[in-house]
């Protein structure tokens, strides 16, 4: 089997112009494999879920996810220890490039993977994105380890946690389409300042509380569900004020 860590994703590399190498892992979404991922998805996640953008879109690309998806469900020793070794192969051969390292384990998956795995190698930093509730309170609790960064995750239907977590000092990643008074996204969502998330992917470096501001791309610009934020909807719901 090819390696399971990723470091060719299109975001993920503008983080090298800022000094940072991240390391990915990309599983297949939801259940395709036969083995639920994402159990806190909702409808329109699985819908826009960005396994199908760009490569994720190749054939090779999706049958390399299946297998390490169903090696981790059929063998997950063997899994955790492929991976455990690649993470000690890039973390031994950091001096090779003048870049810090970073990893994310959900790429496609919402597992908490990489809370072990942060436990183990406490020198190097892991972050990823999470619907999961359970998650965010004990990451808002410090129950946590301090090199693992999570931000919550915006669905439509979450928008109560969504303002927990930002009370909480956790940050929310929100896809906005549409025109905002001539920009791509509001100043401020639900009583909080936004900040640039499509400029690199190193959520860890972002200050805090923040709404993290995607624009929704692909098919993702034509949703009106909740999932993309639109003008309309802040003028019709005066909790995203």
């Amino acid at each position: 089997m090819s390696n399971l860590l990723n470091v060719a994703n299109a975001k993920t590399i503008k983080g090298e112009a800022l000094g940072y190498r991240t390391h990915i892992l990309y599983l297949s979404s939801a259940d395709q494999s036969g083995h639920e991922v994402c159990t806190d998805r909702t409808d329109a996640c699985t819908k826009f879920c960005l396994d199908k953008s760009g490569r994720g879109r190749m054939q090779s690309v999706v049958d390399g996810r299946m297998r390490k998806t169903r090696l981790y469900f059929n063998s997950p020793g063997m899994f955790k220890a492929l991976l455990n070794k690649e993470i000690h192969r890039a973390i031994a051969n950091k001096s090779k490039r003048d870049l810090e390292l970073c990893f994310r384990l959900d790429g496609t998956s919402d597992l908490g993977l990489g809370i072990g795995f942060a436990k183990r190698h406490p020198t190097a930093q892991f972050y990823d994105y999470t619907k999961s509730r359970k998650r965010l309170e004990m990451y808002a609790a410090g129950h946590l380890p301090n090199n693992y960064h999570l931000t919550f995750s915006w669905s439509g239907e979450n928008r109560d946690l969504c303002r927990w977590a930002l009370e909480n000092h956790v940050n929310v990643a929100v896809p906005f389409v549409g025109d905002w008074e001539g920009d791509a996204y509001p100043t401020h969502f639900m009583g909080f300042p936004t900040i640039p998330g499509d400029i690199h992917d190193l959520r860890f470096k972002d200050p805090a509380p923040r709404v993290v501001a995607l624009k929704a791309k692909g098919y993702l610009a034509d949703d009106h569900s909740g999932f993309a934020v639109r003008p309309v909807e802040m003028t019709n719901y005066k909790i995203y004020a």
